[in-house]
């Protein structure tokens, strides 16, 4: 179809459309308020019979099915829907029926599947086996390594540097561990960090 002849049928059907809107009968029909068994009478039929036999009717309807011959395959009815973006700032002062939409956001937590967990702030005194009992509920741990110190000078000399190495059998199991473990673990009063090492020893 033609632009031309597009606009014509547009023109057309918004006519019919506005004639039927303003008469209470098909309005309540339109709306579903009332039904086509309850709206019809014989006076009404006889009235539908004059309308498109004479005067603008019959012109309108004469319009419409020279339209509907030529152009049957083509026609399709439909309303133009506009639709209207609320500003979030007149969200609490105006009532309006607002679109939301949902948003699922994935956060990697160990995007380059690191199996081994730095953990930092522990006590000197704190042994393998006590971490190994902390973190192997969160599965099998391959290693717990503890670096000490070996500077002769220092007085920490012998013991721990104060971080641990704890490898996993399987990232997923380092994954879960950091997630449940960061910002969650004490121990004799020191809150301890846990993070990913950079790579695996």
């Amino acid at each position: 179809m033609n632009s031309a002849k597009h606009s014509n049928m547009t023109s057309l059907y918004t006519k019919l459309r506005n004639m039927v809107f303003q008469d209470p009968i098909m309005a309540a029909i339109a709306t579903g308020k009332l039904s086509w068994a309850d709206a019809q009478t014989a006076q009404d039929e006889a009235q539908y019979q004059h309308f498109v036999t004479h005067g603008e009717g019959a012109e309108i309807m004469s319009h419409f099915r020279e339209a509907m011959k030529n152009e049957t395959r083509d026609v399709q009815w439909e309303e133009k829907v506009q639709t209207y973006e609320v500003p979030i700032e007149s969200i609490k002062t105006r009532s309006a029926p607002i679109q939301v939409q949902q948003v699922t956001t994935t956060v990697h937590f160990n995007p380059n599947q690191i199996k081994t967990l730095v953990a930092r702030n522990l006590p000197r005194d704190v042994t393998s086996d006590e971490l190994r009992a902390i973190f192997e509920k969160h599965g099998p741990i391959r290693d717990a390594y503890l670096p000490k110190n070996l500077e002769k000078n220092s007085p920490y000399f012998g013991t721990i540097k104060g971080f641990a190495l704890l490898k996993f059998m399987s990232h997923t199991d380092s994954t879960r561990a950091f997630l449940a473990e960061q910002g969650q673990l004490s121990l004799r009063g020191k809150m301890i960090t846990i993070e990913f090492a950079k790579e695996d020893r």
